[in-house]
């Protein structure tokens, strides 16, 4: 048994021996290059490392590992750690989201990943037929999750929200629940779980 250890690295190559139920699997495999993970322990030519983008734990070699400071990865460092993927790029990897008075802020998901977040099914001919329904600028609108009263395109943007796997459109709703949506990964599980935390921690005065 090698010493325990907790420490962040990038894992430069994208490849070792998966560790599963305490069992080495017998061939090496490859997961994304630069995957970030934290030493769990230390052996004598390699490190076990949990890699927090798969959930998964690998057996590395040690020269195919670099230890880094997580605290100085970001937009105002060389290196990022992708959200979704968890693999430190080079800054330039994730796309200028905007400006403020400290520099540029970027997107927080990597080129790579943002390309199969942003990849939606083509419109439907149900999607064409209901964007024919879509409320006019100036008129009222109730938005049907968060109830608020606006008038389109005045005090509120109103948009389509789309099923990603269908194409479909759901309905129309305000731009402050999309974003929301989005948020949430457009997902049921999300959203429950999310009603569960305000469960579990809703108390009573």
């Amino acid at each position: 048994m090698g010493r325990q250890m907790n420490k962040w690295v990038t894992c430069k190559e994208g490849k070792g021996y998966l560790f599963k139920d305490g069992v080495q699997e017998r061939h090496e495999t490859n997961f994304d290059k630069g995957a970030v993970g934290l030493i769990k322990e230390d052996r004598v030519d390699d490190y076990l490392i949990w890699l927090i983008g798969n959930d998964n734990y690998w057996i590395i070699p040690k020269n195919e590992v670099e230890e880094i400071d997580v605290t100085k990865t970001g937009d105002k460092f060389d290196n990022k750690i992708c959200n979704v993927c968890h693999c430190l790029k080079p800054t330039e990897n994730f796309s200028k989201n905007q400006n403020n008075l400290h520099g540029i802020i970027r997107r927080p998901s990597c080129q790579k990943c943002r390309t199969s977040i942003d990849k939606r099914a083509p419109k439907t001919k149900q999607a064409k037929q209901m964007e024919k329904q879509k409320p006019k600028t100036g008129e009222p609108f109730i938005c049907p999750i968060c109830r608020k009263r606006s008038i389109v395109n005045v005090t509120a943007k109103i948009v389509a929200d789309h099923d990603h796997h269908t194409g479909n459109i759901r309905d129309f709703i305000c731009d402050s629940c999309n974003t929301g949506l989005g948020r949430f990964k457009n997902g049921e599980n999300y959203l429950m779980n999310a009603v569960n935390y305000i469960k579990d921690h809703n108390t009573l005065g």
